[in-house]
């Protein structure tokens, strides 16, 4: 699981604006923060899977894969909220780590 001050409140940034990024099977919206590090937010709705276990399944594999993210990356610090789709459910593992992994350096470097 992800350190708490690596978590992002989601509540804080649902009205605000901010760069987005669109995937095949996630959106991704950026905002600009005040701290030294990235924060991140994972949200998942019932209509990616009915069944609470399905979703935390999915919200478990992209927040192990953005723990490691957080460790190795630089860059400008963000706020970065990702919204899942529910095309991400008839993804393979791999590829899902990987759309994310291209996706994150991009919105992270820029």
């Amino acid at each position: 699981m992800l350190a708490k001050k690596y978590r992002l409140q989601i509540q804080s940034v649902l009205n605000k604006s901010g760069r987005t990024f669109r995937g095949r099977s996630f959106l991704i919206k950026a905002f600009p923060n005040s701290e030294v590090f990235n924060r991140f937010g994972v949200v998942i709705s019932k209509k990616v899977d009915k069944k609470a276990t399905g979703r935390n399944k999915i919200k478990r594999l992209v927040l192990d894969f953005v723990k490691s993210f957080v460790l190795s990356e630089g860059g400008k610090k963000n706020d970065i909220l990702i919204i899942i789709s529910p095309a991400m459910i008839k993804m393979e593992k791999a590829d899902i780590i990987k759309e994310l992994d291209e996706s994150l350096r991009k919105i992270i470097k820029l």
